[in-house]
């Protein structure tokens, strides 16, 4: 029976057919579906029937037809989009884009450039730090890989907020029609500063570049143009982001029950018993009490979704005052 059926208003609040979701397994196992009718996702966590979660409500737990797992069903956003896509490319993760929409101040009604389109992480971001008004243009090279962003714009139900384009914004720059009226650019190209001329055509004066570099002498080359091409605060910053959680010492993973064990293979259960040998050795000093008994608590590193990378910023300089006659 339909959760939802007998109050409209709570209605909205379900996942529909047609609709983008997030399948949430664990910190390491998020999954985004596109539900439709006879369909199943199959996971390490079981078979799950799109018929069965068409009309559930959002944070409701959807269960596996053998084995006894389940997954949260929740709405999608950015940090999930990255944590779900498909990696077509090398990502920017979510340290750093936080970083990067505070450098280009993103925000609604704003007028923003991406030059390096890749997998989507950054254009899900910035598409939601620009809603109302905002409009995002992303460059990507790699033909193939742009029609299939698209696609997944066109899933996520941003393409009112996304411009994508096939180009190469190195030799053929951002468009004409982008001159003067682009409050921020983001790149995340291999050479980065052979797209600096194009960018100061762009960036409205005080606009900011940010590029995204994993090599330090990439870094390097794109700060001397930037210089050389009147930019100003020019500043290098490496974002790191170390998650840590909390659990009670006594208490048992998701797999409780012989039942449980037996739906999982092998080296899925040898797996867990793993992540539980690492968590145990990363508690250390992590027994503490409580005001009852002995209540003891394991501290533990989660898994840190990132790498090396160095977030360049500059800004465009003001255009020089006309001389008084």
């Amino acid at each position: 029976m339909d959760a939802c059926a007998d109050n409209a208003a709570i209605k909205q609040e379900c996942a529909k057919e047609g609709s983008f979701v997030i399948l949430w397994g664990s910190y390491t196992q998020v999954f985004g579906v596109v539900l439709k009718h006879g369909e199943i996702t199959n996971n390490r966590f079981g078979n799950f029937h799109h018929d069965e979660i068409i009309g559930r409500p959002f944070g409701s737990k959807v269960r596996s037809r053998k084995g006894g797992l389940w997954l949260a069903l929740l709405r999608p956003s950015p940090e999930f989009i990255t944590q779900s896509l498909t990696h077509r490319t090398q990502i920017v993760h979510h340290a750093d884009i936080s970083m990067l929409r505070c450098l280009l101040d993103a925000r609604p009604g704003r007028i923003l450039c991406e030059a390096g389109t890749g997998s989507g992480s950054v254009s899900a971001s910035l598409c939601r730090a620009l809603r109302p008004g905002g409009r995002l243009y992303t460059f990507e090279f790699h033909e193939e890989r742009q029609k299939q962003a698209v696609a997944d714009f066109e899933t996520y139900g941003a393409l009112d907020v996304i411009v994508s384009q096939h180009r190469d914004v190195c030799n053929e720059g951002f468009g004409e029609e982008l001159h003067a009226k682009v409050h921020g650019i983001f790149l995340d190209l291999p050479a980065p500063w052979l797209a600096v001329p194009h960018v100061t055509k762009c960036l409205v004066p005080g606009g900011r570049l940010v590029t995204f570099s994993p090599c330090v002498e990439q870094v390097d080359k794109t700060a001397v143009e930037l210089r050389r091409s009147g930019y100003f605060d020019v500043r290098m910053l490496e974002t790191l982001a170390m998650n840590w959680g909390v659990r009670d010492a006594k208490a048992k993973r998701r797999r409780t029950t012989a039942q449980d064990n037996s739906a999982a293979t092998n080296a899925e259960v040898q797996d867990e018993a793993q992540e539980l040998q690492e968590e145990a050795a990363g508690a250390s000093t992590g027994e503490r009490t409580s005001g009852k008994s002995n209540d003891q608590w394991l501290s533990y590193q989660m898994p840190m979704r990132s790498h090396t990378g160095y977030l360049l910023v500059a800004t465009r300089a003001p255009d020089e005052p006309m001389d008084a006659e």
